[in-house]
Parts: structure tokens; C-alpha cells; sequence
């Protein structure tokens, strides 16, 4: 293959929106939220098919009601427990480390009616999700859940999640649905956050007794703050358990730093590396 050389501007997922919370009763709130992802740098929005040129495309958007007590019930557009699990542990999450390319079921669900607890014991949450079919044509109906432990006074973040029968992406074997169990855990001392993931996906629609297509993946990732520079370091990998599959394994490793200019504003530089093992 001919050696390809090119530089490139781009704008990381640039986003804006609104969200917020309207005070209906003393117990009782309306929630809101809505994004776009825009192409900053000028190109339009990769993945969207020739002639169908967009400068904005749809990200998260809802309507919920929130009660103090109950939790909070929404219905709309945004991302899957499953990926919501992750919490922060990606530390060069929306760059092309993104940890997408190693661990499936970063998906963001249309259709969906979730739910999510109140703060219990001042730490865990439980957030379960339904995606309705919408037509008789679309993939059958799926669910995300999620239980998160966060407890930021001990540094510690624990989440466990699982899709059962969600259409979204894979690392390995393109877009289908997929039965996902994701476990995630951070620690944070002092300055340094460790952080790790693990997870196996499988084709939900394959059929009883057949190959189910299914991936293993895990992720590390390491960030160290020094004044105004934080530190990083990750490495992941995905595995095809299917003899067969035409891509067998990728594996990723980034590393990087992070210069706070302010709380809202930074300056960063980093280097990712990925390589797949093919038949």
C-alpha cells in the first residue's frame, strides 16, 4: 500500500446546547437538555452520506420530570446507561483515543424511556433504560441498565452495566445487537487517578447454539496532576473470541497532557497509536 501522509484540523466533537432543571412543586421538577454536535473546522460531520451535507447533527436530547424522593423518569434521544457507566475514566475521550475503538456499546439510543434513582446512601445510583421499537422494521426492542457507586470523599468510583439486545457499535464487528456487560472501577489518591474497565459483548440476535461473535475488551489508564498539568497514560485492547472474525484484535495506547488555563479553558497534546491483527 502506498504511503499516505496529510495533516488534518479537527474540531474533537464540538458541541453546544441547553440543559436545565424548573422547579414545579417543592418535590417536583422539569428536566430538559439538548445538543448538536457542530463541525467546527469547517468540514461536514463524518459519516453522513454523500450529498447529505450537515453542519450540525443530533447528540443528547430529553424531557424528564424529577421528584426529589423517586428519582428522575425521561424520555428522548441520549446515551445508554452502558456508556454513561463509564463515568470519567477515558482520559482522551472525543480524540481519536477515544475508547470506542476498543470497547463496544458506546451508543447514544433513540426512542428511549429511562429511569434514574435518587442518591442512595449518598452514593449509589441505579438508572435503568427501554428503547421502544418504533416501527415494525426496526430492531426489537432493547434495554440498558446500570448500577453506579461514587463516592468522592473516598476517591472511589465503581459502576456495573449491561445492554440486553441493544442495536449500536462494536469494535470488531461493525454495527448490530448486542448483549454487553461492562465493569468499570477508579481510584483517586492524592494526585493520581487509576483507572480500569472490562467487558464482554455478544450478538444478541445470532441464533441458539451459534457463534455469537463475541468480544472481550479491557482498558488502563493512569493520570498524575502537577499544578496546572495533568498527566496520561492508556492502554486497551479488544479480542475476538470467533476464530473466523476478520478483525481478531486492537489494541490501543495513548498518552498525553492536559495545560488548565482556568477552570473552562485548556491547552493539550497527546500521541495514540492503534493497531488491528486481521486474517
Amino acid at each position: 500500500k502506498a504511503e499516505e501522509k496529510y495533516t488534518r484540523l479537527q474540531s474533537n466533537a464540538s458541541r453546544f446546547g441547553v440543559k436545565g432543571e424548573d422547579e414545579l412543586t417543592a418535590n417536583l421538577s422539569a428536566v430538559y437538555g439538548i445538543e448538536w454536535e457542530v463541525a467546527a473546522e469547517g468540514d461536514d460531520i463524518s459519516g453522513v452520506a454523500a450529498g447529505n451535507k450537515l453542519d450540525l447533527t443530533q447528540r443528547n436530547r430529553f424531557l424528564g420530570i424529577k421528584s426529589q424522593q423517586l428519582g428522575t423518569v425521561k424520555l428522548g434521544k441520549y446515551d445508554s446507561y452502558t456508556k454513561l457507566a463509564q463515568g470519567e475514566i477515558d482520559l482522551f475521550n472525543d480524540y481519536l483515543g477515544d475508547m470506542k475503538y476498543i470497547i463496544a456499546g458506546e451508543n447514544r439510543l433513540n426512542n428511549v424511556i429511562g429511569y434514574e434513582s435518587p442518591k442512595l446512601m449518598d452514593a449509589l445510583t441505579v438508572n435503568v433504560m427501554a428503547q421502544t421499537q418504533d416501527t415494525a422494521a426496526a430492531p426489537k426492542n432493547g434495554t440498558s441498565a446500570s448500577v453506579v457507586y461514587n463516592n468522592e470523599e473516598m476517591g472511589l468510583y465503581a459502576a456495573l452495566a449491561m445492554d440486553n439486545n441493544v442495536n449500536g457499535s462494536t469494535a470488531l464487528s461493525g454495527t448490530r445487537q448486542s448483549d454487553t456487560i461492562r465493569l468499570v472501577g477508579s481510584y483517586k489518591v492524592a494526585d493520581l487517578t487509576l483507572n480500569a474497565i472490562y467487558q464482554t459483548s455478544e450478538d444478541a440476535a445470532a441464533a441458539t447454539g451459534a457463534n455469537k461473535n463475541k468480544e472481550t475488551a479491557w482498558q488502563l489508564g493512569a493520570a498524575y496532576k502537577i499544578a496546572d498539568e495533568t498527566l496520561k497514560v492508556q492502554f486497551g485492547e479488544a479480542k475476538a473470541d470467533n476464530s473466523a472474525a476478520a478483525t481478531q484484535k486492537h489494541t490501543q495506547w495513548s498518552v498525553g497532557a492536559d495545560h488548565n488555563f482556568t477552570s473552562k479553558t485548556k491547552a493539550f497534546v497527546w500521541y495514540t497509536t492503534q493497531k488491528e491483527d486481521k486474517l
